[in-house]
């Protein structure tokens, strides 16, 4: 824990110091930030004894990919990969350090309550993907214990529609190797499980295993949802279960419950 929060305490020190460097043009500041992300995220993945297989070969700037969502630790595990920001709620933005952490990468901020937030938000991704970075989204709009993959919502699917932009995807899964520190409940993250009481659960894992499957094409559409319902066939076929679905209804987690309401955390 005394790692984990030293590394990020120093990359947000270097984040705040090459700000100055907006002074030489924000593509030099950019270039920056993914560089100190990207090591951040490396050196978070050995701290909590991330070990990371990787199938097919990660998109190259510019794009935008999708994936699906289960846990915080998707984050830096798709930044050991990725040269790109992601899209979140509003409310992350609020997190103490995190949230704070959050803005200093550039992550664009959707207000869900506020339907008319999703033209401001499409215009953004339009904004954002360029030669040097691309955008990861989460459409499933929640995290989960990964026994499945939730349908993919296609409000933030408007951009490429309307631009033909081919839309990338990718999957990813835990493995705990350990039955008393079960993947879908110590390192998924979802239920009811505040986020500083699963972290601490999660660091007693001395080590896991992630595996991001990349999909071979990326994928084309006119219509926002038949591309959400697309990418959502296609993810599903590469997705590998963290957890059988019944397992989930029988976890001795109290927040364990496939029909529990999603963290108000999660990012979108």
């Amino acid at each position: 824990m005394i790692l984990f929060l030293a590394v990020t305490f120093s990359a947000i020190s270097l984040l705040l110091a090459g700000l100055l460097l907006r002074l030489l043009g924000a593509a030099v500041f950019e270039r920056w930030r993914i560089a100190v992300v990207q090591g951040w995220a490396r050196l978070i993945a050995r701290v909590i004894g991330m070990h990371i297989t990787v199938i097919g070969t990660p998109p190259k700037p510019p794009f935008l990919l999708v994936s699906n969502h289960l846990s915080y630790v998707d984050i830096p595990l798709l930044f050991t990969r990725l040269r790109g920001i992601f899209i979140a709620k509003r409310e992350v933005s609020s997190w103490p350090l995190l949230g704070y952490a959050a803005r200093l990468i550039n992550t664009l901020f959707i207000d869900r309550k506020n339907h008319r937030d999703l033209n401001r938000v499409n215009r953004l991704i339009a904004a954002h993907i360029n030669p040097r970075q691309g955008v990861i989204l989460f459409p499933e709009g929640t995290s989960s214990p990964g026994a499945e993959i939730k349908p993919f919502r296609p409000s933030l699917l408007q951009y490429p529609a309307d631009a033909g932009l081919p839309v990338h995807y990718a999957t990813i899964s835990y493995r705990s190797g350990n039955p008393a520190y079960p993947a879908h409940t110590k390192i998924c993250w979802w239920g009811g499980m505040t986020f500083g009481d699963h972290l601490f659960e999660m660091f007693k894992i001395r080590q896991f295993e992630a595996t991001i499957v990349f999909g071979s094409q990326p994928i084309a559409h006119r219509d926002r949802k038949q591309l959400a319902a697309l990418l959502w066939a296609s993810a599903r076929q590469s997705f590998i279960p963290v957890v059988n679905l019944e397992e989930t209804c029988t976890t001795d987690n109290p927040s364990s419950s496939t029909t529990s309401k999603p963290l108000s955390r999660e990012l979108t």
